[in-house]
């Protein structure tokens, strides 16, 4: 009888190495998403690919690096990019989104993606880790909700990588 009764019984909080996560589709998932959100590749290297798009006056810049040997974070900043999407999208824009998604959970890849990033009313920028193992995008700098931008940036993470679950962790 005792047994029965065990879904009553509080399960023990996960302790995080990281400020929170995401559940997500798997890694290889992410191409496809950027195909169906009629993303626009403007990167490709053997390590790292950079796709982009438009919404709602927001530019969205989704870096993925594959290898982070030799990953320079400055490089893939919006006004590094910008001559790059300016190319491809011709509307007026006045927000930016910008996400890197490390396909590999390294040493490095969570210092990088711990490293202080600028927020503002107009530009949002935040870097993931990839956990392969409980399949989840990790962060590790915290969210500013309080920016309107917000609204966009969880646009960018439900629709173009695929979120499952918004719910804090």
């Amino acid at each position: 009888m005792r047994l029965m009764f065990n879904f009553f019984k509080k399960q023990p909080k996960e302790v995080l190495d990281c400020l929170g996560y995401y559940d997500i589709k798997p890694y290889h998932y992410f191409e496809s998403n950027m195909t169906y959100a009629k993303d626009i590749l403007i990167v490709k290297t053997p390590s790292v690919k950079v796709y982009t798009r438009l919404y709602k006056s927001t530019i969205f810049i989704f870096t993925f690096v594959e290898d982070e040997n030799g990953f320079d974070k400055s490089k893939y900043a919006y006004t590094e990019l910008k001559d790059k999407i300016d190319e491809v999208i011709l509307e007026p824009h006045k927000y930016v989104v910008n996400l890197i998604i490390f396909k590999n959970e390294t040493t490095e890849t969570i210092r990088i993606a711990k490293e202080i990033a600028v927020n503002t009313k107009k530009e949002f920028n935040q870097t993931f880790v990839y956990d392969a193992e409980k399949v989840r995008l990790k962060f590790y700098r915290p969210v500013p909700e309080f920016y309107k931008l917000y609204n966009h940036y969880v646009e960018a993470v439900v629709f173009d990588l695929g979120a499952i679950d918004l719910a804090k962790r």
